[in-house]
C-alpha cells in the first residue's frame, strides 16, 4: 500500500512537471506577432509596417526622415 502511494505521488510530481515546463516553452511563440516589415526610405532600417509612417508609397523610420526625404 505505501508503495501504490509513493508512486502516485511521484506521477502526480512528473505530470505537474511537465505542465509548468510546457507553459514556460510555449509563452514566448505566443507573445511573438509576425508583422510585414518595411525598409526606411531614408536611413535604410527596417521596421514593423504598421509603425512606417508612409508617403507616396515610401515608408520611414520616423517624422523627421519622412521630412528631410521630401525637402
Amino acid at each position: 500500500m505505501r508503495t501504490l502511494l509513493i508512486f502516485i505521488a511521484l506521477a502526480l510530481i512528473v505530470m505537474i512537471g511537465k505542465r509548468l515546463l510546457q507553459k514556460s516553452r510555449t509563452r514566448p511563440t505566443q507573445r511573438a506577432v509576425s508583422a510585414n516589415m518595411v525598409q526606411c526610405a531614408h536611413c535604410g532600417i527596417y521596421i514593423p509596417q504598421h509603425e512606417a509612417l508612409a508617403r507616396d508609397s515610401r515608408f520611414y523610420c520616423s517624422a523627421a526622415h519622412r521630412d528631410e526625404d521630401h525637402d
